[in-house]
């Protein structure tokens, strides 16, 4: 090609397995949920590393985080999920795709989520976002709503000289004026009271959802470490895992990066599914 390349060019598939060029293309479905499939593979690589065969996959970036259980080395796999969902959140509100796919949930929690106050007065933080653009107050690109990602910049999770390797310039100013004049006036509180809250709060609603998901499928979140990883998950990780009871927290170098490293671990596999109806009293069941 035009870059020198002269090795295999393979692609993951939501299964985590990787595949030929033509296998994609004959089967371009497959790759539906292929990002969240490596960022899965990602934490069983690290997990097994570390001595840890189960683990708590958790993502979080800039709209979303992601949890995802490994158990015995391997994360769990589902045969039926939803896409282009008219609710993004919502189960049901979406097109049912029957293919494995490696499962998890997904939730309204990330960097860019915007804290406000309800009408009964109550701190609510997401799932509504502000996404890249215009993103968190403090990137100075127009956000007017107080985010995640502002509050841990008040709370000093995060170096202002340093955000980006030091390529963005990010505003504590416009971060403050924005958590004092939307949350801590309207509250009666201070600034940091104000941050500290919408920091706990998305805290404690990915914590429920992890602590669900896994008493849902039957394990116990208190013996799974969490493997934090994604744009905002080292933030937000120990906090998740004390609330969790985890044995240990686990944050990766180059966490911003777990899906593409994920990639480079995935075997060559692809699943095939097929119906089989017959009588229940003659069927062999060997």
């Amino acid at each position: 090609g035009r870059i020198g390349f002269s090795g295999s060019l393979l692609l993951i598939i939501s299964s985590g397995g990787i595949v030929t060029v033509d296998t994609a293309v004959r089967f371009p479905v497959r790759l539906l949920e292929s990002g969240p499939a490596g960022e899965a593979l990602a934490a069983a690589s690290y997990g097994a590393a570390c001595g840890y065969s189960d683990l708590l996959s958790f993502d979080m970036g800039g709209t979303t985080a992601k949890f995802c259980i490994i158990d015995r080395g391997q994360p769990l796999i589902a045969h039926e999920f939803e896409v282009d969902r008219r609710y993004r959140l919502k189960k049901g509100s979406g097109l049912p795709i029957k293919l494995p796919v490696i499962e998890m949930i997904e939730i309204g929690a990330g960097g860019g989520s915007i804290a406000r106050i309800d009408p009964l007065g109550l701190l609510k933080v997401g799932p509504d976002s502000a996404g890249a653009e215009p993103g968190p107050v403090c990137y100075g690109r127009g956000g007017s709503e107080p985010t995640v990602t502002d509050a841990d910049l008040m709370l000093g999770y995060l170096d202002p000289n340093y955000f980006l390797g030091g390529q963005l310039a990010i505003d504590l100013t416009a971060a403050r004026r924005a958590i004092k004049e939307r949350i801590a006036d309207p509250l009666g509180i201070s600034i940091e009271e104000a941050a500290w809250g919408i920091h706990q709060v998305v805290n404690e609603g990915m914590a429920n959802a992890a602590r669900i998901h896994t008493l849902e499928r039957g394990k116990d979140p208190h013996r799974f470490p969490l493997f934090a990883f994604g744009g905002a998950g080292p933030v937000h990780g120990f906090r998740i895992a004390k609330a969790l009871g985890s044995p240990a927290l686990i944050v990766p170098f180059g966490a911003g990066v777990m899906s593409a490293v994920g990639f480079l671990t995935a075997p060559l596999a692809f699943d095939f599914v097929r119906s089989w109806p017959g009588s229940i009293d003659v069927m062999d069941w060997q």
